[in-house]
């Protein structure tokens, strides 16, 4: 019997690692590379990504580097009615960021486990308000 692979609902944080190939994500890339992760992000992750990139290295090469994991597959965009509604749930019930809930309600929607790069302050606060919301503890690259 064949193991599903782990499937993972990305936060803008990990976006803008892959995107700089850092160490950091080397783990995670190489783990999807062999299929035995799956990732997936929403719409607004990758905008925030494109901006945090673009601050750092201009929208011409930000939009590259996030074109290329885009056309590698990795990760694969989710644009579905319930996690914009479960996004909205979460911002009405938890004193987080509306980006961080996005990444919320798609692994809340999709079963997916959320992975953030680090504990941020708001989710810090509230951890056990949001593992309880979300059903299942978050999972931090960098703990």
């Amino acid at each position: 019997m064949t193991q599903s692979p782990k499937a993972y609902a990305l936060d803008a944080s990990v976006l803008v690692e892959l995107m700089a190939g850092t160490m950091i994500v080397k783990g995670l890339v190489e783990s999807l590379s062999r299929g035995e992760v799956e990732a997936y992000v929403t719409r607004l992750s990758l905008s925030e990504a494109l901006y945090v990139a673009c601050r750092m290295w201009g929208e011409e090469r930000a939009r590259q580097r996030l074109h290329i994991i885009l056309e590698a597959g990795v990760p694969t965009p989710v644009e579905d009615m319930m996690v914009w509604q479960e996004a909205a749930d979460c911002k009405c019930k938890l004193p987080i960021s509306l980006g961080d809930c996005y990444t919320l309600a798609l692994a809340k929607t999709y079963g997916l486990t959320p992975l953030f790069l680090r504990p941020e302050k708001d989710i810090k606060r509230n951890r056990s308000k949001v593992e309880e919301w979300l059903g299942r503890p978050l999972e931090y690259l960098i703990p």
